[in-house]
């Protein structure tokens, strides 16, 4: 009996997992080497937009795993689209890029 007790008791104080590190995904959207300020960028699973900054970034938090950041008006090769999706993998604690080349002479 004094065995079970002691076994209940131990199961209570379970170790505590250090908190998972938040990674990072940085879209540049650029033009050549040139940054492009004010492009909107969607972090598309948690539906966080943001504008790019003016060396062409937009910064999102995220735990690890795999996500999609949508950019919009972005100049592409071929007919217009209102949006061009790239997927990411962010991996613990670490910075994923996205490479958005906004081409101009394609508008």
């Amino acid at each position: 009996m004094l065995l079970v007790a002691i076994a209940l008791l131990s199961c209570k104080d379970t170790p505590s997992q250090p908190p998972l590190a938040m990674s990072q995904i940085v879209a540049n959207v650029h033009w050549q080497s040139q940054g492009i300020v004010g492009s909107k960028i969607e972090l598309v699973q948690t539906g966080e937009t943001k504008l790019t900054d003016s060396a062409g970034n937009a910064k999102f938090s995220v735990p690890a795993g795999i996500y999609i950041i949508r950019a919009y008006g972005i100049g592409t090769p071929g007919p217009g689209r209102p949006f061009v999706d790239f997927t990411v993998k962010a991996l613990s604690g670490k910075i994923a890029t996205v490479d958005i080349v906004d081409c101009f002479p394609c508008r």
